[in-house]
């Protein structure tokens, strides 16, 4: 009930209705109202009367028992389920990822730690489903692959971090993390030896799956 509460108000962006909840759980309108009463007991949400019926959001206590056991239950999964497929879908990025994995400095990095100089150019790709971004923060909550930043005559240039990742199950690459970004954590940028659009004849909106290597390199 926790999960479904804090899914569907991230979805609508406001507290969410008795009724809702039933139809999305999968139970009576009595027996969701029923679970509530219990969870409201226990200081787990919180609830209001408004016209439109009762109303429900996760209070503080309910949030951080949920993440307790969301953080518990991706453990497990990541311990058990060593090749989690991930799907993102592809959109067109700012454009800048073809300058910044080209330069010098940071093609050796790529090369000496990731084993492959990168086309330059970036596959970007939005994580819609859920799990797949509760999953995304486990398994890159693990050490990365260090890139270190660099200045020339110009201006400096941030340190990054790697993931190897391997994409449609054949496609060598990496997700590549700046610590200063534009996109948020529902996003990744994955470079790769190969032009993986042209390869994978790839438009906006197709769907792409990758799986993170078992054992990513150490510095």
């Amino acid at each position: 009930m926790l999960i479904a509460i804090a899914k569907l108000a991230e979805e609508e962006e406001k507290p969410v209705s008795t009724r809702r909840l039933s139809r999305v759980v999968g139970v009576s309108h009595q027996s969701a109202s029923r679970y509530l009463r219990e969870l409201e007991k226990e200081g787990l949400v919180e609830t209001v009367m408004t016209p439109r019926g009762r109303l429900i959001k996760l209070s503080n206590r309910g949030l951080e028992l949920l993440k307790i056991h969301v953080g518990t239950v991706l453990s497990l999964i990541n311990r058990v389920d060593k090749t989690y497929v991930f799907t993102g879908r592809v959109f067109t990025g700012l454009g800048e990822g073809a300058y910044y994995v080209s330069r010098k400095p940071y093609l050796e990095q790529f090369y000496s730690k990731l084993g492959f100089y990168p086309y330059p150019g970036t596959l970007n790709l939005r994580i819609e489903h859920y799990m797949d971004r509760l999953m995304l923060v486990e398994k890159m909550a693990k050490p990365p692959v260090f890139i270190q930043g660099f200045t020339d005559h110009e201006r400096t240039f941030g340190d990054g971090y790697c993931y190897p990742v391997i994409v449609n199950n054949a496609y060598e690459g990496a997700i590549v993390k700046a610590l200063r970004t534009a996109y948020d954590s529902s996003v990744v940028e994955i470079i790769s030896p190969h032009n993986l659009r042209k390869e994978l004849k790839l438009k906006d909106g197709d769907w792409v799956n990758f799986v993170f290597k078992t054992a990513p390199e150490k510095e």
